[in-house]
């Protein structure tokens, strides 16, 4: 990933994350930012990368670092307290900024 930027998170996942890597960028994972009608999404998605920091012993939860690829993603919305789902064929988290 270079020097490209990067905000901690918390992330709740739905599924056991125990088979992902720690400290290794995750890259097939995208954010939606619009809503879905008739079976359609209307918005904008972007990639975002996902590194595994630490899990949280006895749950799903891990603490993690998380970045858009491009500079044109909505940086200015990753801001302490906000939330957002992964996507990776369903939804399969919720990050939370910290």
């Amino acid at each position: 990933m270079d020097n490209r930027r990067f905000i901690k998170a918390f992330i709740k996942w739905e599924k056991d994350p125990s088979q992902f890597p720690v400290s290794e960028w995750m890259r097939d994972i995208v954010v939606n930012y619009g809503e879905i009608k008739d079976k359609t999404f209307y918005g904008d998605t972007w990639t975002v990368l996902v590194r595994i920091t630490r899990h949280i012993e006895g749950t799903w939860d891990t603490y993690a670092d998380v970045a858009f690829i491009v500079d044109e993603a909505p940086w200015k919305l990753l801001k302490t307290g906000y939330s957002f789902n992964l996507w990776a064929g369903k939804d399969i988290a919720v990050v939370t900024i910290i």
